[in-house]
């Protein structure tokens, strides 16, 4: 994510997009968005939210399009984040 270089700067205090995969596991959403991983999960719940189930219902394991997250919070808070 080339774009995202203006918005998140390689500093100990700022998250690198790019060292993230194109999968994420929710601890990595919860680093993303600096948020607790309960309430990352809360997110997950919520309808929009680009989250898979690739797991079982007995045994789910979520994930996360890191381009989905990208688009998510582009309509969802009107930050325009380009690729």
């Amino acid at each position: 994510m080339k774009g995202m270089n203006a918005l998140v700067k390689n500093t100990p205090d700022q998250i690198n997009l790019e060292s993230f995969p194109p999968l994420l596991k929710m601890d990595e959403v919860s680093q993303i968005l600096r948020v607790d991983r309960k309430y990352a999960y809360e997110l997950a719940r919520r309808t929009g939210f680009p989250v898979m189930n690739i797991g079982t219902d007995k045994r789910p394991m979520l994930r996360v399009p890191k381009n989905g997250l990208i688009n998510w919070i582009e309509q969802e808070y009107g930050v325009k984040l380009t690729a």
